[in-house]
């Protein structure tokens, strides 16, 4: 699955659950966003680096999300 597929299929989560306006499809994005950083954070605690392919796809996956 592409970062940018990962970035959707988060955002969608959320965005069942909670999206009807402006205001809640910025905070889908957000709860999408802070997802992919508790996953970023775990790489982070178990010493992969930023260099590493998996923190990097999650990092992407971040981005995608902003870009919703």
């Amino acid at each position: 699955m592409t970062p940018k597929e990962k970035a959707e299929e988060l955002y969608n989560i959320f965005d069942i659950i909670i999206y009807s306006d402006q205001d809640e499809h910025d905070q889908c994005k957000g709860c999408a966003i802070r997802c992919a950083e508790q996953v970023i954070n775990t790489y982070d605690l178990e010493g992969y680096d930023e260099e590493d392919s998996k923190m990097e796809y999650w990092q992407q996956v971040k981005q995608e999300i902003s870009l919703l």
